[in-house]
């Protein structure tokens, strides 16, 4: 966003502007995936729109008598064509990789990780292709949640949650397609079931409560030996 100024240039006679902030909105619509791309540019006063520019027109459209000047004044002005111009390709060609994260997830009725989580997260633009392998192969099971939701800062994030029965050495992987990448990007997650799980944390017990043990003794040790 930015405000209009009375004046374009120094040699540049702009009309009549009332005393109310202007704002200009941005935008950059996406059809057809990432292929075709169209820039809007918004004209507000006093929470109006009184003029627009379409890249798929070509030039300033007035919305209200107020704005009929102003457009017609900015189709006069040949650098604009050239800013608007360059706005609308740098906005089709900006890209933002993605980020990715796996994680399981429990529900109320179950002690295993029965959901994994792919969370694809701060790409641009929006079109993303995101799918899940299990072991090497495209994995057909249950897809129970596929959100889109925008960040508020132009790039996007998804969560695919995937329902799955745990066993131990299948390895999932989440796969992600995006315009910003020249290869799909693939994040693995193996399965670690809860009994190995379990064995390591009783080897973690046993090995404090020994180093407790010992320690215990001998502070026990070093002050019988003070006694005598």
């Amino acid at each position: 966003n930015g405000r209009l100024r009375a004046a374009e240039g120094a040699n540049r006679k702009a009309p009549f502007y009332p005393e109310a902030p202007f704002v200009r909105n941005h935008e950059c619509h996406y059809t057809n995936g990432t292929q075709q791309a169209r820039y809007v540019e918004r004209v507000i006063w006093g929470r109006q729109e009184i003029c627009y520019y379409d890249s798929h027109v070509g030039y300033y459209v007035a919305r209200t008598k107020e704005g009929r000047p102003i457009a017609e004044y900015r189709n006069r002005l040949e650098y604009l064509k050239q800013e608007n111009f360059t706005k609308f390709f740098s906005l089709s060609l900006f890209s933002v990789k993605p980020k990715i994260k796996i994680y399981p997830m429990k529900t109320e009725s179950s002690h295993t990780p029965d959901l994994l989580v792919c969370s694809v997260t701060k790409f641009y633009p929006a079109d993303i292709g995101v799918k899940w392998l299990k072991n090497g192969q495209e994995h057909t099971g249950k897809v129970v949640a596929r959100e889109l939701l925008p960040n508020g800062d132009w790039t996007f994030q998804m969560h695919v949650k995937l329902e799955m029965v745990p066993r131990r050495g299948d390895v999932y992987a989440c796969q992600v397609d995006h315009i910003s990448l020249q290869t799909p990007m693939i994040l693995q997650w193996e399965v670690q079931t809860y009994s190995a799980k379990s064995k390591m944390i009783v080897g973690i017990v046993s090995l404090i409560l020994g180093l407790i043990i010992i320690v215990t003794g001998l502070v026990l040790y070093l002050k019988n030996g003070e006694g005598e």
